[in-house]
């Protein structure tokens, strides 16, 4: 298990398809261990499966109370085609708890999800008050292309191009952001996973109980709306029989 995870952690960048094979790989032997679900729902989201990310982060959240990744999360929900889901979440998210790094990653998505509803100026308004000048270049890159995005959005073209030419030779240089810890800290990390059977054991029941609390919160969403299909229709047919009533 901790060798998948290690290969997980470095194929992370290079190569996230094959991160995520290192990394379902350790759920089959593991799941139970909250790094395992990290290092999933992180891979999950580097290749496009929001559903998956979502759940696996999700859990690991509930597992730890480690808010670090919730700027993964609102954009999964973004990459599901639900801004205003997460927008929702968005709003309760404990920033304090967040690293000043991850607070600008969850601006960042918080522009994407009002843009994602329509609401441009929203979205640019969240960019502009990021205090970009003294980030590192490559998040300052990103927050710049951002805003460059909602620019264009708004049809302010030429501002658009300005800052396009200037930033994105940065980023191009910098490169991406490490989703992922160090490579020496996820080696003892692993190690210490994969030695603590206790703390596994342990783990293993809160994940199955947050699995389990998942499936029913999803269960419990599509009886609400089938609940709200049969309360619109009833409503419909209310409203036919009191205009057919005034017709007579």
């Amino acid at each position: 298990m901790a060798r998948h995870l290690v290969y997980a952690g470095m194929m992370m960048d290079e190569n996230p398809e094959l991160a995520y094979d290192h990394a379902k790989a350790a759920y089959r032997h593991a799941a139970r261990v909250d790094i395992v679900r990290e290092a999933l729902g992180i891979a999950a989201y580097l290749t496009g499966r929001y559903s998956e990310a979502l759940r696996e982060l999700r859990t690991y959240r509930r597992m730890t109370d480690d808010y670090s990744h919730a700027p993964l999360e609102a954009d999964s929900e973004r990459g599901l085609g639900k801004p205003e889901k997460a927008l929702a979440f968005i709003a309760e998210v404990p920033l304090k708890r967040l690293s000043p790094s991850a607070q600008i990653e969850l601006a960042l998505v918080t522009s994407g999800a009002r843009a994602d509803a329509g609401d441009f100026d929203s979205a640019l308004s969240v960019v502009e008050k990021i205090k970009s000048e003294n980030l590192e270049p490559e998040l300052r890159a990103r927050v710049e292309l951002v805003k460059a995005d909602r620019l264009e959005a708004l049809g302010r073209t030429d501002e658009a191009k300005e800052l396009r030419a200037e930033w994105l030779p940065v980023y191009d240089r910098e490169g991406e952001v490490d989703l992922f810890a160090s490579e020496e800290d996820d080696d003892e990390a692993f190690a210490d996973s994969a030695d603590s059977a206790a703390s596994a054991d342990e783990a293993e029941d809160d994940a199955d109980d947050l699995d389990e609390s998942d499936a029913q919160d999803d269960e419990q969403g599509d009886l609400d709306e089938a609940e709200l299909d049969e309360a619109e229709a009833t409503a419909e047919a209310d409203d036919e029989t009191d205009e057919a009533n005034r017709d007579a």
